[in-house]
């Protein structure tokens, strides 16, 4: 049994979290806090949490259900694909290469920074704004993750370890063991077998702990998953699937319904609400590369696929007229922390707002040269601060998909040695460009297979 102020701690999360999501919540922390020491009444309180109704003026439909999701989308006309074959492998190595460059380039500074403590450090090493790997060091004397340091300018040899690249991995993985078919319970079982507890973190680490004690017990089609999923974990509106998401967009090139829908099998095994539509707007996003004309067109055709009377759809739209309207990266910046800095530093919603925005200056008017692009998108997400790694990540993966591999910059790929060290059993030290044409064969076998 988890220490009781561990227990607590993540009640008192899930408080706040759920009065983000519009549940009344009145008395529920003074509550908290006369049984704060009490195991049994804390485990009463998480029961009354599944059972709050929601404002009455609450102005948001968030259902977590596949179909019910999707009955709450905009429609959206969608573009036939007409790339190559040759084409389309370019394409997903390019996002592999863009997720992998803008994952290390952010791990550093995933120390909680803002975006004006970041231009501090950039400022202090004479690196503002950011045209480079991160420099170890500033005069500001601010540290850095110091565990990070093959991840920083000088450094740079191959791709470091990290969550947001071992879920790539395992995406491969699943899908190679049980093809569209795969189950959510696959999905947490694939972890169980492939990655250590502790690489795992928030819900991923909440729900891997209730899941592996659920196996220990029970055969797995007896498992329930609800319980599984919802047993003192606060995080269902965090990043953590969304950061999961990319390895079924790659697969679906031209097909943001389907990705999604996968993405939403694997997402549903930690994330509720909001939670499920970051992952299903990144990976409908990134399959729709395929086919759109520019970055926006791309994530509009990714919106299309989750509710359109969301928290993240509004957020989304407001993110996207705001880069329209402002002068620059950082005015919107401040208005995306200013707006929706509440959902915290790994929030879903703001995250995807501070990469959205990172997209749309990137990409600009789509005239300048790929290599401009590329680096301006991922140091925008980074810049802009919160959770640098995945934004840096999810970012590059798309504007990676967008130009395909033959035009991302050397500056930025050479380094890495085509080589990306994950923790996954049955990986380890890999090839990128051979986990690309992994997943671009899986591509092959997707565009005439339904799931």
């Amino acid at each position: 049994m988890l220490p009781t102020k561990v227990v607590a701690e993540r009640i008192r999360q899930a408080i706040e979290a759920r009065a983000l999501q519009g549940y009344v919540v009145d008395g529920l922390m003074a509550r908290w806090e006369e049984v704060r020491s009490s195991p049994e009444e804390l485990m009463r309180l998480q029961d009354t949490l599944r059972m709050l109704p929601l404002q009455p003026e609450w102005p948001y439909q968030e259902p977590s259900g596949l179909d019910e999701i999707r009955a709450e989308r905009a429609p959206v006309q969608l573009s036939n694909l007409y790339l190559s074959e040759e084409e389309i492998a370019d394409r997903i190595h390019g996002g592999w290469l863009g997720r992998i460059v803008g994952c290390i380039l952010g791990k550093p500074l995933e120390v909680g920074y803002g975006q004006d403590e970041i231009r501090a450090y950039l400022e202090g090493a004479d690196a503002y704004p950011l045209d480079d790997y991160v420099p170890s060091s500033s005069r500001t004397g601010q540290i850095l993750r110091r565990d990070c340091v093959p991840s920083m300018r000088g450094f740079v040899q191959y791709a470091q370890e990290d969550d947001d690249l071992n879920y790539m991995c395992l995406a491969l993985k699943l899908l190679e063991r049980h093809g569209l078919k795969f189950t959510t319970l696959d999905v947490g079982l694939n972890w169980l077998e492939s990655i250590p507890f502790m690489w795992t973190w928030g819900p991923e680490h909440s729900v891997y702990l209730n899941l592996a004690t659920a196996v220990g017990e029970h055969y797995p089609e007896e498992i329930d998953l609800e319980q599984v999923t919802s047993h003192l974990n606060p995080g269902e509106e965090l990043i953590g699937a969304q950061i999961r998401a990319d390895v079924y967009g790659y697969i679906c090139p031209g097909n943001p319904e389907l990705a999604a829908a996968l993405a939403w099998k694997d997402a549903y095994l930690t994330h509720r609400k909001n939670g499920l539509y970051g992952a299903m707007w990144v990976a409908a996003t990134l399959a729709s590369t395929f086919v759109a004309k520019d970055v926006e067109e791309a994530m509009r055709m990714g919106l299309a696929q989750i509710p359109r009377r969301s928290r993240f759809f509004e957020a989304l739209e407001q993110t996207l007229a705001w880069a329209k309207l402002d002068g620059g990266w950082e005015e919107t910046g401040r208005r995306i922390s200013s707006c929706f800095g509440k959902y915290g530093f790994a929030g879903a919603i703001n995250n995807a707002c501070i990469v959205a925005a990172a997209l749309m200056y990137g990409w600009g008017n789509g005239g300048e040269p790929a290599s401009t692009i590329f680096e301006r998108t991922i140091t925008i997400a980074v810049q802009l601060g919160q959770d640098t790694d995945s934004n840096g990540a999810t970012a590059g993966s798309i504007i990676g998909t967008m130009l395909g591999a033959h035009q991302l910059p050397q500056k930025w790929t050479v380094p890495l040695h085509d080589t990306l060290h994950t923790c996954v059993v049955g990986f380890g030290k890999e090839n990128i460009k051979s986990l690309a044409h992994r997943t671009y064969e899986l591509s092959r076998l997707t565009r005439w297979q339904s799931p």
